[in-house]
């Protein structure tokens, strides 16, 4: 049994396609064909059934095979590192992580500054995903770290929070819900709404406390990104709920925010990666800096 059939059985279990694994192993796809073919005939078995064009799934034996393959193929992955390592020469390498757009825009940029400073000899991919694709990509080894939200965790992932922050109803100095004391979800529906579109996490928030309260709010517009919902929130155009992370000094001069957590909840950050996956030193400075900037933001 060949290293380079595993590779490419792990392959094709991972995208569901050998077109897509030839692409991710940069090998043709006759080569994984066959490295696959390799595998069955050695096995006695049939690892695949084809679905449709293109896509394939596992047999109930390729998934016992997976399972039991896997660990193997994660440990032969990381020896480069673990070798590297225990010689001191951990100094270059490739470090991928997946998050959201707003953590690339608020959070990241210092954190990566600093770094690059610590290791110059490292490359960094960074790539901004869905909720979904974040952790589909650290489940399937083609991210590192992912940073995001989760509710559920799956059991081979494991999902540290690193930061937990409130959430904030932002309107224009003036808005008559300065006034307010205490504001209720009553109190905010009869001013009109800038959200994120429907499937986000903040959107699906708002939209259960409200239905929790048999409660409708106004919908003035729909808004991707938070610089343009401060923005159109400072030129009285609705009211907004945010994450308190993304509210600057500056934009206090501009906005006035109020703490609505009682009504939606906190909002929450999370560093993930892959239980039985090998992280280099680098890789462990890069979340202990995520942590450390989180901490000196507070602080």
């Amino acid at each position: 049994m060949e290293i380079q059939h595993l590779i490419g059985f792990m392959a094709v279990a991972r995208t569901g396609s050998f077109s897509k694994a030839a692409q991710k192993t940069y090998r043709t796809q006759p080569a994984i064909s066959l490295q696959v073919q390799a595998l069955e005939a050695e096995l006695g078995v049939k690892l695949f059934d084809r679905t449709g064009k293109r896509k394939v799934r596992l047999t109930r034996e390729g998934q016992v095979f997976l399972d039991l393959a896997e660990p193997v193929i994660n440990s032969f992955d990381d020896l480069k590192s673990r070798f590297n390592e225990t010689l001191g020469q951990g100094q270059s390498g490739m470090l991928r992580i997946a998050t959201h757009m707003s953590v690339m825009v608020y959070l990241l940029p210092r954190i990566i500054k600093s770094f690059k400073k610590r290791y110059p000899g490292w490359e960094l991919s960074v790539v901004h995903r869905s909720r979904e694709d974040i952790v589909k990509m650290v489940a399937d080894g083609d991210a590192d770290i992912g940073i995001t939200s989760l509710s559920r965790v799956p059991a081979a992932l494991d999902y540290q929070v690193f930061a937990r922050f409130r959430r904030l109803l932002i309107v224009p100095p003036g808005h008559p819900l300065t006034k307010k004391k205490k504001v209720s979800l009553a109190d905010i529906a009869v001013h009109p709404l800038l959200l994120p579109p429907t499937g986000s996490h903040t959107r699906a928030i708002v939209d259960e406390a409200f239905r929790r309260e048999g409660l409708e709010y106004r919908l003035a517009m729909e808004a991707t990104g938070r610089l343009a919902t401060k923005a159109y929130v400072e030129m009285g155009l609705g009211v907004s709920i945010v994450n308190e992370f993304y509210i600057f000094p500056g934009d206090r001069k501009k906005i006035v925010a109020i703490d609505v957590s009682s009504l939606f909840g906190v909002a929450e950050r999370g560093l993930l990666t892959r239980k039985d996956r090998y992280l280099p030193e680098a890789a462990r400075e890069f979340m202990d800096m995520v942590r450390g900037f989180i901490k000196d933001k507070n602080s």
